[in-house]
């Protein structure tokens, strides 16, 4: 991986580029002539991911070939403004009546969409315009896209919180390029909503895989191009808080803990490249060395990133002063109002989580444990959820109360009168209960040097009730105990008797020890499966419980000895 620069930026773009190229419709005869053809659906794509984003990643290359003609050497300058004028043209063909564009595969004359295609094709018509006639005379259509589509973006609306952001940075950017486009009012009305920022640092969408980008990206360019002092500092102060916040949300391979997520990221494990260029920008805006060095540690470790968003911030706003500021490797953090629990000590990277079932993940290098679950199978009510929270300076205590539905643990009892079918469920309020005690336990989980120590312990609950503590793993590692090995297929479900037994990923080991032999109950009932492309190791335990056991992470070379 070449080091972050301006010039390895562009010539990775241009490599990415060559390779959307190749998805460009270029049939004279065509009807989809000039536009981007999605290798998912096979449709064309008017879009910022189809072909307004190749435009605009044409027209930075050839913008900064021009102004600067060593940084791409290589480049085609004539096929670059052809290809750019036959998707320009394509554009104003897209375009709805209402100025809008469609997203073929979910939203249709939306706003929204639009917005993105504008936020994109306005960044790169700031860095392009004046700089040559030709591309002048093609960008001159491009603002006829932009001013069409502004139109409809005013009055187009949104459907998801990121995209109230889009599309005021995609006005104010636009109304810098074009000072009598009257966005003001339209923009304010978004603004007033304030910008959905918790104490903590995430927005509604808690998407640090790919939301967190789009609207870090759309209020800093908000705070660049809108006159407003207040909403300026405003906005980089929300983006500020966001970024602190996803230091402590990325492991040792820069891959981000995922499981706050709202959205499509949810237990994902993707470097989150979108957040470079927001690391870049708001270091450029704020001179904090943190973010400078996260920028240039996600590009080491994304495999060969290629972002417009890149090569535009560091054109832009240049490149950030690098200090040897140390990004944050050991820490435990608590974060009550989102209720999750991180703690890292260097490779070691784990999470906990209240309100879901999924409490635990753990990342070791290659190794990764996606999920604890526990569970009873006990009158549907036994999976544990932890309602409360309590951390100290190397824990966390996880407390499950049991007391999710109004009607169970229990039996009904009869009212003495009749009951029409349609009614039953309307009757249940008027019944007596025979009441059962409920799945009361708790869940305490330590950070040790080499692993975590996790207790888990019944408070209430009927005696001799099947239970279950789930491990949940990527297939594809090797299982290993003192007398077997194989390797884990998706679906696979993988009993822990006793003693020690190992998750290999290449040299990178989870070992969980001990294991229990309370049952043999395969699919115990009212537990959730494993995801897809999971394998599940299972402690079976009978209440009342007091296990304890350890998660060991280590590293040792494959050996037949």
């Amino acid at each position: 991986m070449s080091e972050l620069t301006l010039t390895a930026a562009l010539r990775r773009l241009h490599e990415a580029t060559l390779i959307s190229a190749r998805q460009q419709m270029l049939d004279p005869n065509h009807p989809l002539h000039g536009s981007y053809i999605s290798p998912g659906t096979g449709m064309d794509d008017a879009g910022a991911a189809g072909t307004a984003g190749f435009i605009a990643s044409c027209g930075l290359l050839l913008a900064n070939s021009l102004s600067d003609p060593e940084s791409l050497p290589a480049i085609d300058r004539a096929d670059l403004l052809h290809r750019i004028d036959i998707a320009a043209d394509y554009l104003l063909r897209a375009q709805r009546p209402s100025g809008l564009i469609d997203l073929r595969i979910a939203n249709y004359d939306s706003s929204p969409d639009a917005a993105f295609a504008v936020q994109v094709l306005s960044a790169m018509y700031q860095q392009a315009h004046g700089l040559n006639p030709d591309l002048d005379a093609v960008l001159a259509k491009l603002e006829t896209f932009i001013r069409k589509a502004v139109d409809g973006i005013l009055t187009g609306g949104f459907h998801t919180p990121n995209h109230r952001w889009v599309i005021v940075s995609a006005l104010a950017l636009a109304a810098t390029l074009f000072p009598d486009l009257d966005v003001r009012a339209v923009v304010e009305a978004y603004l007033a909503e304030g910008f959905d920022i918790s104490d903590e640092g995430t927005y509604i969408e808690r998407s640090v895989g790919v939301y967190d980008a789009i609207t870090d990206r759309a209020l800093l360019l908000l705070a660049d191009h809108w006159p407003d002092a207040q909403i300026q500092a405003t906005a980089q102060a929300a983006v500020t808080r966001n970024l602190n916040l996803d230091l402590y949300l990325l492991h040792d391979d820069g891959t981000a803990e995922t499981g706050l997520s709202h959205r499509q990221d949810f237990g994902t494990r993707t470097v989150p490249v979108g957040l470079i260029s927001c690391y870049l920008h708001s270091a450029a805006r704020t001179s904090n060395p943190f973010f400078a060095s996260a920028a240039h540690w996600l590009w080491a470790k994304a495999d060969q990133p290629a972002d417009f968003w890149v090569a535009y911030v560091l054109k832009s706003v240049g490149m950030p002063t690098l200090t040897d500021t140390p990004l944050p490797t050991d820490y435990t953090h608590f974060y009550p109002q989102n209720r999750i629990w991180r703690a890292r000590r260097k490779r070691l990277n784990t999470s906990a989580f209240g309100g879901t079932t999924r409490l635990i993940t753990l990342v070791y290098g290659e190794a990764e444990l996606s999920s604890i679950k526990i569970s009873q199978s006990y009158f549907g009510v036994g999976r544990f959820v932890a309602d409360e929270m309590e951390a100290d300076e190397h824990s966390i205590l996880l407390h499950s109360r049991g007391d999710h539905s109004p009607y169970r643990p229990a039996y009904e009892l009869p009212l003495g009168r009749p009951v029409a079918p349609d009614q039953w469920e309307a009757t249940k309020a008027e019944r007596q209960f025979k009441t059962i005690p409920r799945v009361n336990s708790i869940l305490r989980i330590t950070v040790v040097d080499d692993g975590l120590e996790l207790h888990y312990r019944t408070l209430d609950g009927l005696d001799d009730a099947t239970a279950q503590i789930a491990l949940d793993f990527p297939a594809g590692g090797i299982w290993e105990t003192d007398d077997t090995a194989l390797q884990t297929q998706p679906g696979q479900i993988i009993f822990l008797k006793q003693n020690a037994g190992r998750m290999r990923f290449g040299h990178d080991i989870i070992e969980i020890n001990p294991g229990a032999n309370g049952h043999r109950t395969w699919h115990m009932r009212d537990t959730e499966e494993a995801a897809p492309g999971l394998v599940r190791v299972l402690i079976p335990l009978i209440t009342p419980v007091d296990h304890r056991f350890r998660l060991r992470v280590y590293s040792a070379p494959i050996s037949a000895f």
